[in-house]
């Protein structure tokens, strides 16, 4: 995944909600979200190169997702480990999100630099080998991610976040009254986020695959710089991206009650419009 925004509330009816993104070279084969026939009761989108996957849910609620530092400065290891496989390696576990985030610790060296969040029945954890920082959980609210690390401020994850906030109604804590206001009229909203309200007992996981969808780029002076040069950070500045080469390949919504999860993806062909449209819901068994 390349673009996450979530919401973590792990004592709500719907403990947690998600919106994610992920971009990827177009040559690179890839299974659609489905149900693994070899790892009974995941349910993921395949990395068919290396096995693993970058976002996917457990029918016991266990959740994790994994986004790719961006720092062409640093090389990383010469011979590194499939990231996507902490994937489907935490799915399969039953170990709890802590411990198994700070298991990872020991060999933050043998990975190309990468974010990880795991989700068991009580917490939600995040972990990046490119912080120096250990494993953590997070108390709830409104998160984003993307390729830098947890709520790093690149103006896509501010903007994702505060579209996942005014679609739930909430305030986008963090944000200025004018970029609320700026990203209500973009999003054609009659009223400021914060005055909206979301009945939160019939959201629809297809709204939330389509709700990171701008091919905006960001202004220049706004713009991460992570040693690819300005002209590939203003391409990978938009929420969506599409070139011949590379973009976003799927849209992921996802929410996860007490009860029952809800899992949909939308596939991009190289033009940006829909591929496949898999939707998966699926009563929790704990």
């Amino acid at each position: 995944m390349c673009l996450i925004t979530f919401q973590w509330q792990p004592d709500h009816d719907q403990r947690l909600i998600l919106s994610a993104n992920r971009d990827e070279f177009l040559h690179r084969p890839t299974q659609p979200l489905h149900a693994w026939l070899d790892a009974e009761g995941v349910y993921a989108g395949k990395d068919l190169s290396q096995g693993g996957s970058w976002l996917g849910i457990h029918n016991n609620g266990r959740f994790a997702a994994l986004t790719n530092h961006r720092d062409m400065r640093n090389s990383g290891p010469k011979n590194p480990i499939s990231r996507g496989k902490l994937v489907v390696d935490f799915l399969t576990s039953e170990i709890s999100a802590l411990d198994y985030l700070q298991g990872l610790e020991k060999d933050a060296a043998l990975y190309a630099g990468y974010n990880l969040l795991v989700a068991d029945a009580h917490q939600l954890g995040y972990y990046s080998n490119a912080s120096g920082q250990p494993a953590k959980i997070l108390a709830p609210g409104l998160y984003g991610l993307s390729n830098g690390l947890l709520d790093t401020p690149w103006p896509k994850l501010k903007s994702a976040k505060l579209k996942l906030a005014s679609w739930l109604g909430e305030s986008a804590e963090g944000h200025s009254g004018l970029e609320k206001k700026y990203l209500g009229l973009k999003l054609g909203l009659k009223k400021e986020p914060s005055s909206l309200k979301k009945d939160l007992s019939n959201i629809g996981s297809t709204e939330l695959c389509e709700l990171l969808s701008s091919t905006d780029v960001a202004a220049d002076l706004a713009l991460p710089d992570t040693g690819i040069g300005i002209a590939m950070e203003r391409i990978l500045s938009s929420e969506k991206i599409i070139t011949p080469n590379y973009g976003t390949r799927c849209s992921t919504g996802l929410i996860v009650g007490k009860n029952n999860l809800t899992i949909e993806e939308i596939s991009w062909l190289q033009d940006g419009k829909e591929g496949s449209h898999v939707r998966h819901h699926v009563p929790i068994h704990r």
